[in-house]
């Protein structure tokens, strides 16, 4: 502190706690170099609003570009299709302690689930996680049916996009307030979704009013990923990082294959002075006087003095592979998965290095599964399936709802090494049989249970261990 301040703070105390105050306030963000302003910084303009006033007025413009680079861009395409098969595969399966609901549900799941009568559970999953990708989020409407549409259970469900939801709606009244379309109470409780009955986008949206109706959130499941900013309402696309990144790919790839085309045009480029020199003795001319010459095999044409000639010739690669491997590389990390998965290419890896990205990626499939989907759309879904069984006499109780969910099976890169190391943990008593079935994909009930009428373990001398046995049986699984 200095005599100013001290003066200062003598005559005028709470002048001076401000100054002081002030004081450290600037010296904190002199600490970072990230606050600090200069020239790097001069056109970096970071907002500092919500993240849902972030969304408000972008939403629209990401959604729609997002969806455009899935359906034109092919790696956009292969790492979309990479994540639907592994974290739904053909289905995240529950697991009931009660038989009579778990064969309910298998009845449900396989014919009865969809509104639109196309798709099985796992079919309707993997819309689910698509849209994630492609629109940041999507709604699914419960519809039950009547009794006369001969249901055993009348429930279906059924997907919509986001465009549903009616954005224009952010307002406060005095029960609570909505934002984005997505309504809630005084303590913040979602209450209800105001939605179209029909997409803004439909071709036959002429026919019919584009007026919002409020849905109870008891009758919608919202499903975005939660697990980004606290008090995020509406969920964004995941490949908007990617948005520009594989434009300019896309553009790049485009402006390499004219060049390509244009270096592929044999050209002859003429230099003269004198305006009747001919390259080839058959020069004519066309219907609006241009010269057209044509050049011939085994021709031999002599040059007056300040005559020449030279040929477009075609250059190299000019680094063009490389410099796609590093952006697609970016485009790989930008999209949750890695450059061997988006690209197909595996040139550059050896087992090691891929099993090494086979963990890490399978650590952020685990991670979306069982904190974001099971919980926020699978879970409620599940829910609402046991009310509506229980009220149609299909099961006991509506209590009977799934213990857990299991989840697509993991392949093995090398199925011996990897099994003796399963049999390795479970002989030192850190992971249990079970376990190891459900972290490989199987129901552990049903596995026994095969397991005990498989001829091919019958044969196995009986000194052999269980977990003999379940490496046999990994080792057949996997050929």
């Amino acid at each position: 502190m200095n005599f100013l301040d001290k003066m200062i703070g003598y005559v005028a105390p709470a002048a001076g706690v401000r100054r002081a105050q002030a004081r450290a306030w600037l010296d904190a963000k002199r600490g970072f170099d990230g606050a600090k302003r200069g020239a790097r910084g001069a056109g970096w303009i970071a907002g500092g609003g919500s993240i849902n006033a972030e969304l408000a007025m972008s939403l629209s413009t990401m959604r729609n570009r997002s969806r455009d680079l899935l359906r034109n861009t092919p790696y956009m395409k292969r790492a979309v299709n990479i994540h639907c098969a592994n974290i739904v595969g053909i289905g995240i399966t529950p697991k009931f302690s009660d038989a009579g609901a778990a064969a309910a549900w298998k009845r449900w799941a396989r014919k009865d689930c969809d509104a639109g009568n196309l798709l099985n559970m796992g079919g309707l999953q993997v819309q689910l996680v698509r849209a994630i990708w492609e629109s940041g989020e999507v709604l699914v409407r419960f519809r039950v049916r009547r009794a006369d549409d001969g249901l055993d259970i009348p429930l279906q469900i059924q997907v919509l996009e986001p465009d549903y939801l009616d954005d224009s709606k952010t307002y406060q009244f005095e029960g609570g307030f909505c934002i984005a379309g997505v309504q809630f109470n005084k303590i913040g409780q979602r209450t209800g979704y105001w939605m179209f009955e029909q997409h803004p986008g439909e071709v036959a949206n002429l026919a019919k009013s584009m007026t919002s109706k409020l849905v109870p959130a008891s009758e919608v499941i919202h499903f975005f990923n939660g697990m980004g900013r606290p008090g995020q309402v509406r969920g964004f696309p995941e490949l908007a990082i990617n948005i520009w990144k594989a434009r300019d790919i896309n553009l790049y790839q485009e402006a390499e294959l004219v060049r390509k085309k244009l270096e592929a045009c044999f050209s002859v480029f003429v230099t003269s002075n004198d305006q009747q020199f001919k390259v080839a003795p058959d020069g004519k001319r066309d219907e609006k006087g241009r010269r057209t010459e044509s050049l011939s095999p085994g021709m031999i044409q002599y040059l007056l003095p300040g005559e020449d000639i030279s040929f477009a010739a075609p250059t190299g690669n000019d680094g063009y592979e490389a410099a796609m491997r590093v952006d697609l590389r970016t485009m790989a990390a930008g999209c949750d998965v890695t450059y061997e998965q988006m690209t197909g290419d595996y040139s550059q890896v050896n087992f090691t290095s891929g099993r090494m990205g086979k963990l890490e990626y399978r650590a952020y499939v685990e991670q979306f599964q069982f904190l974001a989907f099971i919980p926020i759309a699978l879970d409620p879904i599940a829910a609402r399936w046991a009310t509506v069984a229980h009220l149609a006499g299909q099961i006991r109780s509506p209590r009977f709802v799934p213990d857990e969910w299991t989840a697509p099976r993991v392949p093995l890169l090398d199925p011996l090494r990897e099994s003796q190391g399963y049999k390795i943990l479970m002989e030192n008593r850190i992971i249990s049989r079970a376990e190891v079935q459900r972290e490989l994909g199987y129901d552990p009930v049903q596995m026994d249970l095969e397991i005990s009428a498989d001829p091919l373990l019958a044969s196995i001398p009986s000194d052999k261990s269980a977990s003999d046995k379940q490496t046999a049986r990994l080792l057949a699984e996997d050929g």
